[in-house]
């Protein structure tokens, strides 16, 4: 059996992952709404918020090392 691993891009995994978050992101922006009683808005700007802190250390990984010493 071959174990080299394929570089090819699988289109079902990533389209499964993308309805995955999808589905996440309806279901939490109900619970924020109907549950926790926030508005349209307070959900929107936690979610930036919340999308800004998880994207900080990548940006910062990638101002440290610069696009030429990618690992």
């Amino acid at each position: 059996m071959d174990c080299k691993s394929d570089s090819k891009i699988d289109l079902a995994g990533i389209a499964v992952a993308i309805c995955v978050a999808a589905y996440t992101a309806i279901m939490l922006a109900y619970l924020a709404q109907d549950d926790l009683g926030l508005t349209a808005t307070q959900t929107r700007e936690l979610a930036v918020m919340a999308a800004l802190f998880l994207a900080l250390p990548i940006v910062l990984d990638f101002l440290r090392t610069g696009p030429g010493d990618a690992r």
